[in-house]
């Protein structure tokens, strides 16, 4: 009897743990990728004023809008959000592909999409005179290393991927 009242508050534990795992990984990226905008801002002669270039493409200048905090930290917001948010929603999903395989496929193609679209964004903020040709391809690089960040993370936090991904295509 005290074993079965004892079951929903492990399933409940076990669910913050994803979530915490979410917001690690999320973390963990947007760490990766800052450092990396820090470090070609330093590369670059230009230094911390790259953050506040950074924060001139689309989304930053929507929560610049919306908050009235400076280039620089609207960027750190959306970003940081950005990157919880994935963390979570993906750890989540990949709880459901150990279920149901296909949903591995579908959320790679999704991952496609949204990194298509980050760039699609950016792309049009340099087009746009937004953004310089230098913040550019800092935040395109910065934003790639920290994928690759997030999706070791990603792997980390939930290793069953591995499997997952070829077992989506068999169905």
């Amino acid at each position: 009897m005290s074993g079965r009242a004892q079951d929903p508050v492990v399933v409940s534990a076990r669910r913050r743990a994803r979530s915490m795992d979410g917001i690690l990984v999320g973390l963990g990226a947007v760490i990766v990728s800052t450092l990396i905008l820090l470090l070609a801002g330093a590369l670059s002669g230009r230094g911390l004023a790259l953050l506040a270039d950074a924060g001139m493409a689309v989304l930053p200048s929507t929560v610049r809008a919306a908050t009235g905090a400076s280039a620089a930290l609207s960027y750190l917001l959306s970003h940081t959000l950005v990157y919880l948010l994935a963390g979570i929603v993906t750890l989540k999903l990949a709880n459901l592909a150990d279920r149901l395989p296909p949903l591995m496929v579908g959320l790679l193609l999704v991952i496609i999409i949204i990194e298509f679209g980050f760039l699609v964004f950016t792309t049009e903020s340099q087009a746009s005179g937004r953004i310089d040709a230098v913040t550019w391809r800092s935040l395109l690089i910065a934003h790639a290393i920290g994928d690759i960040a997030f999706a070791f993370g990603i792997v980390r936090a939930h290793p069953s991927l591995r499997q997952d991904l070829p077992r989506g295509f068999e169905w």
